[in-house]
């Protein structure tokens, strides 16, 4: 089968790729770079795709463009909506209408999409194991606390889990170091973080690395009410063996078991005496972390999401 991705996110190159068979025949042309148009036509007039694929915000300026040249090479596209719930109707849906078929990782969008008369597919995050392993540990990234997590001001509820989860660390004696954009040091909300605790930008590359040299890594969601809806990070944690503490949500709940797979806090004094506890508790973390690295690998590989939708893909 033959797959053209219309970015070249970390997400696709290092994720969503690895899904697909070692036969089918991946190609990227990054709709965000220009001259895409000239790249794009050029290369449907000696290759043809089964369907192109896009994520997110990746197509969102481009589309008044992208669609018609979609439709005039006959290509169907697959818009995967991973900014779900929250941006559903301002940007999901109007991108979903230029789609054939539309993946989503927040099952109750489904019957949203279906409203609209739009196929749509629950598609969630998962984790590449050839990517996401453990890795040796490094100096750079050794702490008590890790989190690599941007800072956004536009999902409301993400700020429940600042709060559940980061802000009663930040006055604690503990070792923490955050990795993301540079919102952290100015933002809307005047969250700032101490001396010391901000490092920067985590190149995606330096993920595994990073997740293999703290003690505990720490988790944000920007959804806290959805069955399904959870960070990517999640998986990606689990994935290299990271023992990971986060938030309590209905869809962590539903996808994992609380100190066997992973550790969530509903409360920021639990998150305090959850941290303490396990810091002085390396069996117990080593033990959790295999176990959610386990249950990842059997369950929530990007292997395992393409084949669940591979029909659908092939009847594109």
């Amino acid at each position: 089968m033959n797959v053209l991705f219309l970015n070249d996110s970390s997400l696709l190159c290092q994720g969503l790729a690895s899904g697909f068979s070692p036969l089918d025949d991946i190609r990227y042309i990054p709709v965000h770079q220009s001259g895409w148009e000239d790249r794009l036509t050029t290369l449907l007039k000696a290759w043809k795709p089964k369907f192109a694929l896009a994520e997110g915000v990746s197509i969102s300026t481009v589309a008044l463009k992208l669609f018609p040249l979609l439709r005039r090479h006959a290509l169907p596209l697959v818009y995967w909506a991973i900014d779900d719930p929250p941006d559903w109707r301002r940007m999901s849906r109007p991108l979903a209408r230029g789609a054939s078929l539309v993946l989503t990782p927040a099952g109750e969008c489904l019957p949203l999409y279906r409203r609209e008369k739009l196929r749509a597919l629950f598609f969630h995050f998962a984790c590449n194991p050839s990517f996401h392993h453990p890795s040796e540990p490094s100096l750079e990234y050794t702490c008590d606390l890790l989190l690599v997590a941007n800072y956004y001001t536009s999902y409301p509820q993400r700020k429940v889990g600042l709060e559940t989860i980061l802000t009663p660390l930040l006055s604690g004696s503990f070792h923490l170091k955050v990795f993301g954009n540079e919102h952290w040091l100015a933002n809307t909300d005047h969250y700032t973080l101490g001396s010391g605790i901000y490092q920067g930008y985590l190149p995606y590359d330096q993920l595994p690395y990073a997740y293999s040299s703290a003690k505990i890594v720490l988790g944000l969601h920007s959804v806290i009410d959805s069955p399904t809806m959870m960070s990517m990070r999640t998986f990606e944690a689990l994935g290299c063996r990271a023992f990971f503490l986060t938030h309590w949500s209905p869809a962590i709940e539903n996808t994992f078991k609380n100190h066997v797979h992973l550790v969530w806090s509903r409360h920021p004094d639990e998150t305090i005496e959850l941290v303490r506890f396990y810091l002085n508790r390396e069996d117990l973390r080593h033990k959790i972390a295999r176990q959610g690295q386990e249950e990842v690998y059997r369950n929530h590989t990007y292997q395992h999401r393409i084949q669940a939708i591979r029909q659908a893909l092939e009847r594109l």
